[in-house]
């Protein structure tokens, strides 16, 4: 029993004294925040709140590189920084992002034609401030998908795939993926929220899996931008209204994640790659 306890706790140890160091971090530093500007948070799904908070997480990462080998160290440096010297990562990113940037256009699409979203023509109109903002939006759309792949890609799955095997840290990474998503109430995801649990921990999955096939960043990269990318437009360029949830079927939801037809698109992207990787992802 002491030697699985010992193993458990080298394998998950320093996670979880990071997670601490994190939450304490936030309970000093969020009301200071809120001393100096009461609209602000660490926990914000966007903006400065996000920013701020990614960098402490970052921060934990860097604490957590200090204490491991310096194979580790290098590996870490040659997947999440050394790639930016080759000029061809760019070409597979941009492949990757047009590829998942269209199919979540498609599957807004879906929602369209099927009767449960509908165009607004009077949301606006197009202006060069307009197309800058959707530009700088698309920019920390790379930056997040850059350093929230970095985070659970690029650092925390080859942390526990050090202890445990290529499968099982695909499945640990995904579901701290899930849960880092709601850390105002985690166990929501598990319970009342699980529709967007079950989005997040798929899209996870399906990120993991991709990055122990091809042990490139720059492809998850692209996969995760070009998701986020869509909702950055919308957001700037408000020209699609869902109509009121009430009228909505089961498999209908305005935010993807929370959709079961985008579950079962990712599950079938999730085994379909998985069954033609298998070797790989078995080896």
């Amino acid at each position: 029993m002491r030697v699985i306890r010992d193993y458990l706790w080298k394998a998950i140890g320093p996670v979880i004294l990071s997670a601490l160091s994190l939450f304490i971090g936030f309970f000093i530093l969020q009301p200071i925040a809120l001393a100096l500007d009461p609209t602000f948070s660490l926990l914000a799904s966007r903006g400065t709140g996000k920013v701020a908070f990614i960098t402490m997480v970052i921060f934990q990462v860097v604490l957590l590189l200090s204490i491991q080998s310096k194979k580790f160290f290098n590996q870490f440096l040659k997947t999440n920084l050394y790639f930016f010297k080759d000029a061809k990562w760019l070409k597979t990113f941009f492949k990757y992002f047009v590829i998942f940037f269209f199919l979540h256009l498609l599957t807004f699409s879906t929602f369209y034609f099927a009767g449960y979203s509908f165009f607004v023509s009077t949301w606006g109109a197009w202006s060069f401030s307009l197309i800058s903002r959707i530009g700088f939006g698309f920019f920390v759309a790379f930056l997040l998908a850059w350093t929230e792949e970095l985070i659970f890609r690029g650092t925390l799955f080859p942390y526990f795939e050090q202890t445990f095997s290529q499968i099982g840290s695909v499945f640990i990474t995904s579901f701290i993926f899930m849960i880092v998503h709601d850390l105002q109430q985690p166990w929501r995801l598990l319970t009342t929220n699980i529709k967007l649990g079950l989005g997040l921990f798929l899209l996870g999955l399906l990120l993991n899996l991709v990055f122990a096939v091809t042990r490139k960043l720059y492809v998850g990269m692209g996969i995760h931008a070009g998701i986020v990318a869509v909702k950055v437009f919308f957001r700037r360029v408000p020209c699609i209204k869902f109509v009121d949830s009430s009228l909505w079927s089961w498999w209908v939801h305005k935010d993807l994640r929370q959709s079961y037809l985008v579950h079962f698109l990712f599950l079938l992207s999730i085994l379909i790659f998985g069954y033609v990787n298998r070797k790989k992802l078995l080896k």
